[in-house]
């Protein structure tokens, strides 16, 4: 009777103690991510997904340093009503000298503003006045189309993945996952990592 009695007590005792930390734990989940759903910790992650598919032809491309701007479109889960935004990303889509073909958000990775095609780096608009400083693209030994802030001046090598070569930037700018559907190119989403 006395340990079927003490067992009682313990329940008793330990319920209000498992029900707080089951419910402290489900707010703390919700904290990592507020999208969930009730009881949904197992989940899959709520990343964001092209809204759009944006295809290009290999057509589309026919020569090295061929340029094409577009928008796109990502949907993104958030906490409100609709549960998702649509967010554009204006980018380039870029065939490269080695037959590669490549993809740029044209926000500056300064967050300064959007980045400008350059095909010729060695006719700069600078040239006349400023040769050779960090202002101009001539001052680099590159042949190649580079990305330019009009802002901030940070300049990215397409040819070698958008390394800087000179301004401010943090690191290249965000680049595209692309999925070859036979002749078709579909941007898929951004990058995975960030460089």
């Amino acid at each position: 009777m006395e340990r079927s009695r003490r067992s009682f007590l313990k329940l008793i005792t330990t319920a209000p103690l498992a029900l707080t930390l089951g419910c402290a734990g489900e707010a703390l989940a919700r904290f990592a991510k507020p999208t969930m759903k009730p009881f949904g910790v197992f989940d899959p992650a709520d990343l964001p997904v092209s809204a759009v598919r944006e295809a290009f032809e290999k057509s589309d491309f026919p020569e090295p340093w061929t340029c094409i701007p577009f928008v796109f479109q990502m949907r993104i889960a958030v906490f409100n009503p609709e549960e998702m935004e649509i967010r554009e990303i204006p980018a380039y889509i870029i065939r490269l000298q080695n037959e590669e073909i490549v993809a740029y958000s044209r926000v500056c990775p300064k967050g300064c503003r959007y980045l400008n095609y350059i095909p010729e780096p060695r006719k700069c608009s600078h040239c006349d006045t400023q040769s050779g400083l960090d202002l101009c693209c001539c001052g680099f030994a590159v042949d190649n189309p580079v990305l330019k802030c009009p802002k901030c001046w940070s300049i990215f090598d397409l040819a070698r993945n958008g390394q800087i070569l000179c301004g401010w930037a943090p690191r290249p700018p965000v680049e595209f996952k692309l999925d070859l559907d036979g002749e078709s190119i579909v941007v898929a989403s951004l990058e995975e990592r960030i460089r």
